[in-house]
């Protein structure tokens, strides 16, 4: 048997196949560029309508608990699944750890997971890009993320306040966090994971295709 694993986010549709991970924009993305496989297994936060024309395709729900995972949540479907895909990737990574998961993509957000599995909650918050966009006036595609604290003109500052409102708020969290929990593995992942860990006052581990590799580990254990 063969199996495709799909992550249809808000932006891009990622794959991973035979040992191998690929990625295609919303706006590039048709079925035809997917590998022909006996089962897929798909997390899909976006449009599933993108996958219309594949068949055997199973949608990943966010269940109650995975082995040692406990989601906090009190309607347990209600968790995003791309979050608990990434959460089980990180436990299964790093081991009798606190974590938290700090995904940067079209939303910015944050799980707390304690060593022993048990989810604590979480934060969403717009993303860079979705911030940056928040408010038709002054909306920009800007990808820069410039710590200026003043701008002399009005993209400038825009782009600079945006950018500062984004940090202030990540390294803000981690603080309160490791306040609590002095051994706290800061794991960040996303699209905008690599420029923002340039930029921070703390130490991270950035870990990319969380979503895919959860769905390997709940696959596995659903076939085995």
């Amino acid at each position: 048997m063969s199996y495709l694993f799909l992550d249809v986010g808000n932006t891009a549709v990622k794959w991973y196949f035979d040992g191998q991970y690929y990625k295609a924009l919303i706006a590039d993305f048709k079925t035809d560029l997917l590998p022909k496989a006996d089962q897929i297994f798909a997390s899909c936060v976006a449009n599933k309508t993108l996958l219309d024309k594949l068949t055997q395709v199973v949608f990943i729900e966010s269940p109650a608990t995975f082995k040692n995972f406990k989601s906090a949540y009190t309607e347990p479907q209600n968790l995003g699944v791309d979050r608990f895909l990434a959460m089980i990737a990180c436990i299964d990574k790093n081991p009798n750890q606190d974590l938290l998961i700090i995904d940067a993509g079209t939303a910015l957000t944050f799980d707390l997971v304690l060593a022993n599995g048990a989810h604590q909650g979480g934060l969403i918050m717009p993303g860079l890009g979705t911030l940056r966009r928040s408010f038709k006036k002054f909306s920009s595609d800007s990808k820069n993320l410039t710590l200026n604290s003043t701008g002399a003109n009005t993209p400038d500052a825009w782009d600079f306040g945006t950018a500062n409102m984004l940090m202030s708020v990540i390294n803000t969290q981690i603080e309160q966090h490791q306040q609590k929990h002095p051994d706290l593995k800061i794991i960040l992942t996303g699209g905008d994971a690599k420029m923002i860990a340039l930029r921070l006052q703390y130490l991270v581990k950035i870990q990319q295709n969380l979503v895919l590799d959860g769905l390997a580990l709940i696959t596995q254990s659903r076939i085995t």
